[in-house]
């Protein structure tokens, strides 16, 4: 089942990849798409930083995982977008610099996902950090990895925005 939604969903973002390509008229509006949509991530801190807390609209409020290796968050923006930009907020009280070599993808499912940006920071405390992604970057899914290696990490993220085309 879940094998014929990726395939379907798959053929969707063709046909609006192939809209784009073909130069349909353009739209100029960008729209905040992200806010109060779900999110997780690969664990949460003590469970109290939750991944939702990183689209509430809040930069006070942030979304900590355990220390891991290799540790993610995503959202999941409900339906198939045009994304042109990623914001991310690191915590502006402390721990700003937890948010480095971060991969931010995009893709129409978490298993076919697309580099945006790889931001190497690291952030500092309270950076508002602005992800230009590529034109053409459609999904319905973003995610942000912390490439850790052979060590451990926190992700941290106080606020993600992303801005796509309606």
């Amino acid at each position: 089942m879940e094998r014929k939604i990726d395939k379907k969903l798959e053929k969707m973002v063709t046909t609006l990849q192939q809209s784009i390509d073909n130069k349909c008229k353009p739209v100029k509006h960008l729209y905040e798409v992200a806010k109060g949509k779900a999110a997780k991530q690969s664990s949460t801190y003590k469970n109290h930083f939750p991944a939702g807390s990183a689209v509430d609209g809040n930069i006070g409020t942030f979304s900590t995982t355990q220390h891991e290796y290799n540790p993610y968050w995503w959202v999941d923006l409900g339906r198939i977008y045009r994304v042109k930009r990623i914001e991310v907020y690191s915590r502006k009280d402390c721990c700003g610099s937890r948010l480095y070599d971060t991969d931010v993808t995009v893709g129409p499912s978490l298993n076919n996902m697309s580099l945006c940006k790889h931001y190497k920071g690291p952030s500092t405390t309270g950076e508002h950090i602005v992800l230009d992604c590529k034109d053409k970057m459609v999904g319905r899914y973003v995610k942000l990895v912390v490439k850790t290696g052979d060590k451990r990490a926190y992700m941290q993220i106080a606020e993600v925005k992303v801005f796509a085309y309606q």
